[in-house]
């Protein structure tokens, strides 16, 4: 979509709810620049005015639209007297042109919801909405087709829908992670377990791997059926340390690729076992330190008192005055 838009006059101003200015940006996209080369599509759920249909979101395009036929069904207000005109290209054949413009509301997932001025056209683009940059810049929304989300401020995400073009059995993120589902708080020296979800993932396609930090240490200690079930984190340092929940701590890959993010290890790479010796000497054992314990307690017996104690004799009977 192509814009060239001619002021016929001094803009309206409109106020927003949750204000998109012009030029903005937030989010992801406050420290990274917009590249025209680069171009994603992708769908996701959404709503316009509390109506919930699917949003196209399109960085190709350098405005929003929304079809003339859902605009009327959904019996929008136009902002009129707008003063700006706008002709698209890369939808049609044709080169169309419009001056309708409309305030909505667009909601995406559950949580975000913002008020927009859209361009209504009657448009082919398969969808009833198509959401562009000047949308999802000043948003701060971008695509990670990898994990097949779209990202929001905040760390809100939206899942992506699989397009009728993708396969059954090739789903958006071909590398699934977890993590715990709530913070772990780790004392230096000590570790903490968490149950892994059920994974439905063949070991025959996928490897298993897992991600050390600065401070932490993995260590999968449960199976059950070739899938980790428990995975334990031990802290190497003698300060405490901290694992946000859902963080990525564990990976599934298909064979013959590569974590797409540095830090991770396979369950059968040297550097693993590696881990594993550095988390056994750094960290407290308690069947170890139960042994010490007791003997602990057998040479503190053996020990003299510290202060003297004067011995009595036990009495046998009532003594009298």
């Amino acid at each position: 979509i192509t814009s060239l838009a001619q002021a016929r006059g001094p803009p309206r101003s409109l106020v927003r709810a949750v204000q998109l200015l012009p030029g903005e940006r937030l989010g992801w996209w406050s420290s990274q620049r917009y590249d025209k080369r680069k171009r994603m599509r992708a769908l996701v759920n959404g709503a316009v005015d509390d109506a919930r249909t699917r949003l196209l979101l399109d960085t190709g395009a350098n405005v929003s639209v929304i079809s003339a036929s859902f605009a009327k069904r959904l019996r929008v207000q136009e902002v009129r007297d707008n003063g700006q005109s706008l002709e698209v290209r890369g939808i049609n054949p044709e080169v169309m042109e419009t001056w309708r413009r409309t305030l909505v509301k667009i909601t995406l997932g559950w949580e975000q919801a913002y008020e927009f001025e859209m361009w209504i056209i009657d448009h082919s683009a398969g969808v009833d909405v198509v959401l562009g940059m000047d949308f999802m810049i000043p948003a701060g929304i971008r695509l990670d087709l990898f994990h097949g989300t779209a990202r929001l401020p905040d760390d809100v995400m939206v899942p992506l829908l699989k397009s009728q073009s993708v396969g059954d059995d090739e789903p958006y993120g071909t590398q699934p992670s977890c993590g715990p589902i709530e913070d772990l708080y780790v004392p230096g020296r000590e570790w903490r377990e968490f149950r892994l979800p059920r994974q439905r993932l063949p070991r025959s396609a996928y490897d298993v791997w897992v991600r050390r930090t600065g401070k932490l240490v993995p260590t999968v200690t449960r199976f059950r059926r070739g899938q980790p079930m428990w995975t334990r984190l031990t802290n190497i340092t003698t300060t405490a340390a901290q694992c946000a929940k859902h963080d990525s701590v564990v990976l599934w890959v298909p064979h013959g690729e590569l974590p797409r993010e540095t830090g991770y290890a396979r369950l059968d790479s040297n550097i693993y076992k590696e881990w594993q010796v550095l988390a056994y000497s750094t960290s407290r054992d308690e069947t170890l330190y139960g042994r010490e314990r007791c003997l602990y307690d057998q040479w503190l017996a053996k020990q003299p008192p510290a202060v003297e104690r004067r011995t009595y004799s036990t009495p046998q009977k009532i003594l009298r005055r």
